[in-house]
Formats: structure tokens, sequence, C-alpha cells
């Protein structure tokens, strides 16, 4: 079995999604990284994409070379990529809320994330605290 790795990254969004955007989008990455066997999180804040995806490094690098040829986004920037531990997304969570302050504990917080990250906690509430008010989290992952 091929080791752990985690890839994260942001992006500029090349346009404004609707909620049904959004829910298409969330569809489209379940079904694709629930059958590469990836687990993590894709925030949309209104204006940009932050991505955590954890898998096999191979996977991660196919998936991730998709990903930077999509046209809905732009300035792609890999903030983070290597071997991990353990994943920090373990369950299955699906969730799309309003706001730039989740209430569904999908951030910061969540018991969907493992405890042991700091590092990643902080990335997540800097994206958190630099979103719009108008933001969607978006959490896709699988067990």
């Amino acid at each position: 079995m091929e080791p752990l790795h985690h890839l994260i990254y942001q992006s500029k969004a090349t346009m404004v999604f609707s909620g049904p955007q959004v829910s298409q989008l969330l569809n489209c990455v379940q079904q694709r990284n629930q059958a590469a066997g990836i687990t993590g999180m894709l925030w949309y804040d209104g204006r940009r994409f932050l991505q955590i995806m954890e898998g096999p490094a191979s996977t991660l690098e196919h998936v991730f070379s998709r990903i930077c040829l999509d046209c809905r986004h732009t300035r792609v920037q890999v903030l983070a990529n290597g071997p991990i531990g353990h994943r920090q997304f373990t369950t299955c969570a699906t969730a799309i809320v309003s706001g730039s302050h989740p209430e569904d504990g999908s951030a910061p917080g969540s018991p969907h994330l493992a405890e042991q990250d700091e590092a990643l906690w902080l990335l997540l509430e800097d994206f958190r605290l630099t979103a719009p008010p108008t933001a969607l989290l978006v959490a896709a992952g699988h067990s």
C-alpha cells in the first residue's frame, strides 16, 4: 500500500458560483474522490477555493493535474504537498453551509477533522477569517 500524502492548494474562482453550481461541483468532487480513495475538504468562499486532499501520492498527482486544467479557477497555488502519518478527514462528511462561519462543524473545531494537525487548523482558520460573509463551505470526504 502506497504511503499517505496530502496536497493543499488555493485558487481564484473565475466566476461566482450559485448554490446549485456548488452542489453540482460537490457531487462531482465527491464521486471522483471516493472512487480514487481520496478524503479531504473543498471550501469555496465566493471568490476562492481551498482544497485539502489526502490519499496515495500518485493518485493525488493525477487528480491535481486534472484540477489544474479546470477552467473554473485560476492562480492555483500549492500550499502543502507531502507525506502524512494518518488522514485528518476520516468521516463521511458532506456539507454546504452559507456564510464564512460554518455552523455544521466542518471547519476548525469540527468532529470531521482530527485534532492532531494544528498547522492545518491554523490554515483553515486563516482562510475562514479572510472569506467574505457570503462564503460557502463544501466538505467532501469518505471513510
